[in-house]
């Protein structure tokens, strides 16, 4: 560390000898830069402070009937967009820095003058805002904050109201959009009903229940059908085994054909006393009749009968022949069950194709009417919202601190960059010491010749010093002294100057 230092000290001794080549850098840097810190245009700012107040009365008693947005944070993003060009290009306007712009290159300068000299600062829990405003004329400093705050009023209370207008026309023309679908999804129902009436839920009766009494009438008449046809083909028999051993009662009787004609008629009138014409039962019926007319007259029964039989036996083929007729009538009952059950299921199928279908046009149309109802109510909370925006101010602005005309400049810092330039003075002429130094060493101690050249130093001879070299090195030292001191005269001055507030620039304007 000792040696460290003697390293150092003896680098300052030979920096001494460059003293008056500092001296001299430390004078023209310092005149240079007082000089162009005198020159520079005086600055004024000027400011305002204004208060918006975003609370309403109205505000909790209208929740829920009107739409409330978030002014304070419209207001926040109103001062973020304050800075934008069109803004800027209406306080060019407003404080008549447009008339200067002769081109479009010129107003390009204009508007970047205005972004980098307006600033707006909000405080962070109470929305204050100071608008400030630099420029070397206080009065048009004074405008441009004015004008600030007139376009930032205007533009959080006009962009309330245009959104409003903007929600209020959207709705509109929402509500009519659906107001038309509406109508179509109305006619579409009607049409539908319309070409499907007969198959709508609660018209041509319950089918289910219908299908499950037929299946039920189709399950008897089946099993009616089977007795019958039983009990004939047991009458058949009986006929076929019996032979005809009675004597001839000398009375003419019916032929087999006509006993079984006589029959089918008997059941066809007890038929026609229960059903019309049109009943399945009585058609198969008369078709059975009229078959039978057309069949050939059978032969009687043994040679020694002729046209006269047995009356038992007679009785025996009528039975057969109501038994044919009671066979055909259930065969024809079966079919129209069958052919009703068919029918049913087909109107089924029809009924659950349109109820689906009408399900579906009822949830369209539903949907719509939904989102409709909705847009009405939106609409009439849109149209209080805006009548209470006419009615009554939800934002209000109260100038707290009015611009004015700043009487003293506020830039630049003449007295901070005095020092500055002082200070960059005096660094400049002893780092110009220090570089002449290394740039021209000298060896300052016998120590460092030994290191330097490798060979032993056997003494060293020192300097005597006469009187009036050491007189003349006194001398040298106050002027020295004296020219340091200059500067800080120098310095002194034109700080008092800038306190009472004379500096160059005022002077030569």
């Amino acid at each position: 560390m000792h040696e460290l230092l003697v390293e150092v000290l003896g680098y300052l001794q030979v920096a001494a000898r460059y003293k008056w080549w500092g001296i001299l850098t430390a004078w023209l840097v310092c005149l240079a830069g007082w000089m162009y810190v005198s020159q520079l245009p005086d600055q004024y700012k000027a400011t305002a402070k204004v208060y918006v107040d975003t609370r309403s009365v109205l505000r909790p008693l209208l929740k829920g009937l009107t739409i409330q947005p978030d002014v304070d944070k419209q207001v926040k993003l109103m001062t973020r967009l304050l800075l934008t060009r069109p803004n800027l290009e209406k306080i060019a306007r407003m404080t008549d820095l447009d008339l200067v712009a002769t081109d479009e290159r010129a107003m390009e300068g204009v508007i970047d003058r205005l972004k980098s000299s307006i600033e707006i600062e909000s405080a962070r829990r109470v929305n204050i805002f100071t608008i400030s405003a630099n420029d070397s004329n206080p009065n048009l400093a004074k405008r441009l904050v004015q004008a600030t705050l007139t376009v930032f009023v205007e533009q959080a209370l006009g962009e309330t109201r245009r959104d409003a207008d903007n929600a209020q026309r959207f709705l509109d023309q929402q509500i009519k959009e659906y107001e038309r679908r509406l109508k179509l999804a109305e006619q579409a129902i009607e049409e539908f009903k319309r070409k499907n009436y007969g198959l709508l839920p609660g018209q041509g009766g319950n089918l289910y229940e219908e299908l499950q009494n037929a299946n039920t009438q189709l399950e008897e008449a089946k099993l009616a059908l089977e007795e019958a046809i039983n009990r004939r083909d047991e009458i058949a028999r009986q006929l076929e085994d019996d032979e005809p051993m009675f004597a001839d009662f000398g009375s003419a009787s019916l032929s087999p054909k006509e006993t079984r004609i006589q029959a089918m008629q008997e059941r066809l009138d007890e038929l026609l006393l229960k059903y019309t014409d049109k009943h399945p039962e009585v058609i198969a019926l008369k078709k059975s009749i009229a078959q039978l007319k057309n069949q050939p007259e059978e032969e009687s029964f043994g040679d020694d009968m002729g046209n006269t039989e047995n009356p038992i036996f007679q009785q025996m083929k009528i039975s057969l022949s109501e038994a044919d007729a009671n066979v055909a009538s259930l065969q024809a009952r079966v079919k129209a069950y069958e052919n009703k059950i068919k029918r049913l299921k087909k109107g089924m199928d029809a009924r659950l194709r349109v109820e689906t279908e009408l399900k579906s046009l009822n949830r369209d149309y539903g949907t719509v009417k939904e989102n409709y109802e909705i847009l009405l109510a939106r609409r009439e909370q849109a149209r209080l919202s805006e009548s209470v925006e006419q009615n009554t101010d939800s934002v209000k602005f109260r100038v707290i601190d009015p611009p004015q005309v700043p009487s003293k400049p506020s830039a630049p810092n003449r007295i901070l960059l005095s020092v500055a330039v002082l200070s960059a003075g005096f660094l400049s002429g002893f780092g110009l010491t220090i570089f002449l130094a290394l740039l021209r060493p000298t060896f300052i101690s016998p120590q460092k010749l030994r290191e330097v050249t490798g060979f032993p130093v056997l003494g060293t001879v020192s300097m005597n010093w006469v009187p009036a070299i050491k007189r003349k090195k006194w001398l040298e030292f106050l002027r020295f002294c004296g020219a340091c001191a200059g500067l800080v005269v120098i310095f002194a001055c034109l700080i008092l100057l800038e306190i009472k507030g004379i500096n160059l620039y005022s002077i030569n304007s």
